[in-house]
């Protein structure tokens, strides 16, 4: 049967681009759709992070780690509100996709590796130029192999045969004819309406929320793929950051010497914790949440290689003349101007300064070298946080192990394949570490290639 491709890709981020290198390495002839006019999408913005379990860096490191560890510990905090399968097959092709990378120019200094999320085993692997070196290698890889590539090639729909076989796509009046379709073209960070819907807690944040990736993160994925059929999963799943709010940069830690406040007056956390999990800590609250210091705190903070725009001495004097940051002269006041119960909040901070005094967190463990000071000396501030920054959205498609797109009647939709952040079935309502979502892109990615590649071969037999 003759058509124009073996297999199209929608997508050119770490997905996209690794299906494409696959499916072309399993024999297909390739084509890459991208809306934007350049290659990488989110994934060329991002950290490039792998999360995985058994690499070689580990190994030289002297790291004992495995799946079948990775996998425990996966479910284990998302509570199993996750799908197995799909989980598992990425844990089980983490490290030899990693290594697959490898051979591209990817590389992961040894300072590389380190603990990624909660887990006390380092699996975030960290590689040489970000996300955008690794777009580059794998653009250049695909390049090396023929793969044809458009830009500026927004699809506008897919193609279906009369069996219900995803057989091409629709970029404007033009339409071209595959074996196989893969979608790896992101999120919906970039689609308040998408957000409103599919992301609620993100949305809820109002003028607040703003979003790191591409601008062409619209949600084409989810569009496409329900119109042909798909479920979708993962309501209300991706990754916020904690901010408060003066301006959009980026800095995802809070410093060590504030105190994170809730409405009852008490800490809910160390205020160190991992951005995996802070912003679900902060939602549980169920108010406002407030950053406490005073002022030698204000007077000392300095531009770090952590705070560049936030966290600063006179960043926090001007946004408290400004009246974003609440000063008052007692802690009185200060619970007064931010409804937070005045007792409670005096009896948190006696209790904390004596920690501080005694050189340990008692309550929540804040390591000692994190910076944690007294909070005793007038005026005091509060500020408040939210977590409010959208990182990737997690509401996706729904696969299978094989990275085949599912129905609404659970079958696999034939033809048609997924990955990257379109994909709904891996993320829970915690993040499982730094690389958690940019590791799978390039696992599934390579999975739907081959798979997709070798589904459209077989339909010449």
């Amino acid at each position: 049967m003759s058509r124009d491709y073996d297999v199209i890709v929608i997508g050119s981020g770490a997905a996209g681009l690794s299906a494409a290198v696959a499916a072309a390495d399993a024999g297909a002839r390739v084509l890459v759709a991208e809306a934007d006019t350049q290659v990488g999408g989110s994934s060329r913005l991002s950290g490039g992070h792998f999360y995985a379990a058994g690499t070689s860096l580990q190994a030289a490191a002297g790291v004992q780690d495995s799946a079948d560890a990775m996998y425990e510990h996966y479910m284990t905090l998302n509570q199993w509100l996750v799908q197995p399968n799909v989980v598992r097959r990425y844990c089980d092709l983490s490290a030899p996709t990693f290594e697959w990378l490898q051979t591209f120019g990817v590389r992961f200094a040894a300072d590389g590796l380190y603990r990624s999320g909660v887990g006390s085993t380092p699996r975030g692997h960290r590689p040489e130029g970000s996300g955008e070196a690794v777009v580059q290698h794998l653009d250049a890889a695909r390049a090396a192999r023929n793969v044809d590539l458009v830009l500026d090639a927004r699809v506008d729909s897919l193609v279906t045969d009369s069996d219900g076989r995803v057989c091409g796509v629709r970029i404007g009046g033009d339409e071209a004819s595959a074996g196989a379709v893969i979608v790896a073209c992101g999120g919906f960070g970039a689609n308040a309406q998408l957000l409103a819907a599919h992301y609620p807690s993100a949305a809820a944040s109002g003028d607040w929320q703003w979003y790191i990736g591409s601008p062409h993160a619209q949600g084409d994925g989810l569009r496409l793929g329900q119109d042909a059929g798909a479920a979708i999963e993962g309501h209300d799943r991706g990754l916020l950051l904690v901010t408060p709010g003066f301006s959009r940069d980026l800095e995802v830690l809070l410093p060590g010497w504030v105190v994170l406040i809730n409405q009852a007056g008490r800490r809910f956390a160390d205020e160190t914790a991992p951005y995996t999990v802070l912003a679900g800590l902060i939602h549980k609250q169920g108010g406002p949440v407030y950053a406490v210091f005073d002022e030698p705190a204000r007077a000392a903070a300095r531009r770090s290689p952590m705070s560049q725009a936030y966290w600063v001495d006179e960043v926090l004097a001007q946004k408290a003349d400004d009246g974003v940051i609440v000063r008052a002269p007692s802690l009185e006041a200060l619970a007064a101007a931010t409804g937070i119960a005045a007792e409670a909040l005096a009896g948190t901070l006696a209790g904390y300064n004596a920690d501080v005094t005694a050189g340990s967190d008692r309550q929540f463990f804040k390591p000692v070298a994190s910076g944690a000071r007294s909070i005793g000396t007038a005026p005091f501030y509060a500020v408040e946080v939210r977590a409010n920054v959208v990182c990737w959205t997690g509401t996706g498609l729904r696969i299978d192990a094989d990275a085949q797109v599912l129905s609404t009647a659970e079958a696999v939709i034939p033809g048609l394949y997924a990955a990257g952040e379109t994909v709904g079935s891996l993320h829970g309502d915690r993040y499982i570490g730094g690389g958690g979502s940019f590791g799978p892109c390039i696992v599934f990615g390579k999975l739907a290639g081959e798979n997709a590649a070798r589904f459209a071969l077989g339909l010449n037999e």
